[in-house]
């Protein structure tokens, strides 16, 4: 067992005795295809004027939900626009020495500025991890969450597009399922960039080292989660030529070879990390996104 390897297993297997009585989908496995919740999902929407951070109300089947987005960086009409979504359990609006933050590390680390308009956004349930395990013993809430942060997206795809050379999304773990989602649904944006993550999300819950932290119902119906969860077929009818996936060969949590098969013919760009490891190479996340992003400004996205 190599390293990476070992930095995806050890945290998943301690955190599924602390957790015991808190796993995921442990009160039922029902929920609503990802269609017909993004049908029923309202936004309350602000006036954007200025940078800084707009918290919003969803509506939706399974109550008002607290998505919200920060406007971090606007410099102007000559830019692209990236917006970026977080992984799970990220708290994306904060920034302490022991809690991650894939934003802050991607996009604000770096010796110069990054050259593009940044938007962040944050998933519903994440504002503390107490609220999160307390919401997610329903299947139904997560993927509502999903739902709610693509439309979240779109919302701002549609606010960036006219004030920018072009609309880029990207988002690591769950935020590249949110960025898979979105481009299946409404692919909308120029470029989709989607970090550490494939088109099957259920098989995270129920074949990856992570089904330690699922609940018994889950396991004994794999079938469940994951006819709610994935979505390849979806994807994969969008024929443009405008994703550019980044996977780790030894995650343990988002499997490479599953996740590579759910792209079908798409080129997979691949860093020898796990998922762990994958999340805090900061520096190869970012010459990924800038590869890609570059090919809004030289004109080349070949869409069909």
């Amino acid at each position: 067992m190599n390293w990476h390897i070992l930095m995806d297993s050890v945290p998943v297997a301690l955190a599924s005795y602390f957790f015991l009585n808190s796993k995921l989908y442990r009160e039922s496995l029902d929920s609503l295809p990802y269609d017909q919740l993004l049908a029923s999902i309202e936004l309350e929407w602000p006036q954007i004027d200025v940078e800084g951070t707009y918290e919003l109300t969803a509506r939706t089947p399974a109550g008002r939900l607290d998505p919200a987005f920060r406007l971090v960086r606007w410099q102007g009409k000559d830019y692209p626009t990236v917006i970026y979504h977080h992984g799970n359990n990220e708290r994306p609006f904060n920034r302490k020495l022991l809690t991650k933050n894939s934003f802050q590390d991607i996009f604000l680390s770096g010796k110069a500025p990054f050259p593009a308009n940044l938007i962040l956004v944050r998933a519903p349930f994440h504002r503390s991890f107490r609220l999160y395990l307390k919401h997610m013993g329903h299947l139904s809430t997560f993927s509502t969450l999903m739902a709610v942060s693509v439309k979240v997206v779109e919302k701002l795809t549609g606010y960036a597009a006219p004030r920018s050379t072009g609309v880029a999304v990207s988002g690591i773990s769950l935020g590249g399922w949110i960025t898979n989602l979105h481009r299946a649904y409404f692919n909308s944006a120029d470029i989709y960039i989607p970090l550490l993550a494939g088109t099957a999300p259920g098989d995270v819950f129920t074949r990856s080292v992570y089904r330690k932290l699922t609940d018994k119902k889950a396991g004994d119906n794999p079938e469940a989660v994951e006819k709610t969860l994935d979505f390849e077929g979806r994807f994969a009818a969008v024929e443009d030529n405008n994703v550019f996936p980044l996977l780790a060969r030894y995650d343990q949590l988002i499997r490479f070879e599953k996740q590579k098969a759910s792209y079908g013919n798409i080129p997979v760009a691949v860093i020898d990390k796990g998922h762990v490891t994958g999340s805090m190479a900061a520096t190869e996340l970012r010459r990924h996104i800038l590869k890609h992003l570059a090919l809004i400004s030289a004109g080349s996205i070949n869409k069909h």
